[in-house]
């Protein structure tokens, strides 16, 4: 769902949502194998805390130009987990670009991304490849593949209890290490996505450390027992893919510090069998 969409929510979202910005701990983008295979799981959360780790666009675009926002967010997540940057190399070309995006968008293994230093920067130069390439997995994914239908089978409201034990389980999944995407059900058939970075208990609650497609920057969501859904979107947060693309991020992370490949080396050995 694109920003300008939200337009009747978004003051709701500012009083409740604050920028919340973490400079101090996070860490740069890896620029080498030794620094890739050595990051932890909180090492990716301290990435995605700084800006210049997001894609350098928001939400836009897509069937209706209705926005792209569940693909933003899981291209935003899997260029985290599988790129390391050689700003000391040639830029690519636009073809080597777009095999990069492409590797990215499929989750297939780790990357090179040469002549930058990080997702920011490397976004602003391919703007337009990689929102064709979100374009196009929202044909697929949410078209040709009916991955549409994951947003409108949720309810925007729940009981109490029901969001109670939702949060509790978030906070167990985010406090685990991993980053998790959520799809976010609005009344109607409406649905937005975003990355839960991280989370903390706040009193008869959580506040969640939020990376939203329709912002550059983490902000703050907060939820309190009792609640039926966020003030966010007036939603209801479900948790999706987390199990499939750690499964890809561990085996991409596997492949190339154990076995010296990366997503290049994984296609060509596919397409051999």
């Amino acid at each position: 769902m694109r920003l300008q969409n939200v337009a009747r929510i978004a003051s709701a979202v500012l009083t409740v949502s604050s920028l919340w910005i973490s400079q101090a701990e996070a860490k740069q983008a890896p620029t080498n194998k030794a620094e890739f295979c050595a990051m932890t799981a909180q090492d990716y959360k301290d990435l995605l805390m700084k800006s210049e780790n997001h894609l350098a666009f928001v939400n836009e675009g897509g069937i209706g130009n209705q926005g792209v926002c569940w693909w933003h967010s899981m291209f935003t997540r899997n260029a985290t987990y599988l790129a390391i940057y050689r700003p000391e190399l040639p830029r690519p070309t636009r073809s080597e670009a777009r095999q990069i995006i492409e590797d990215i968008s499929a989750n297939r293994g780790v990357v090179d991304i040469p002549g930058f230093k990080n997702l920011e920067e490397f976004s602003a130069a391919h703007r337009s490849q990689i929102q064709t390439a979100l374009d196009a997995g929202q044909i697929v994914d949410g078209g040709i593949m009916f991955g549409w239908i994951r947003g409108v089978t949720g309810n925007h409201f729940v009981s109490a209890k029901k969001l109670e034990k939702m949060m509790n389980d978030l906070y167990s999944e985010v406090r685990s290490g991993r980053v998790a995407y959520q799809m976010l059900q609005i009344e109607g058939i409406m649905a937005h996505a975003w990355l839960v970075v991280d989370m903390e208990r706040n009193g008869d609650g959580y506040i969640l450390k939020v990376l939203d497609s329709n912002d550059r920057d983490v902000y703050k969501v907060y939820y309190r027992r009792g609640m039926e859904q966020l003030v966010d979107y007036n939603s209801v947060p479900y948790t999706s893919r987390n199990a499939v693309d750690y499964q890809g991020y561990k085996n991409a992370k596997s492949y190339y510090c154990k076995r010296n490949m990366n997503a290049k080396d994984i296609r060509e050995q596919n397409s051999n069998r």
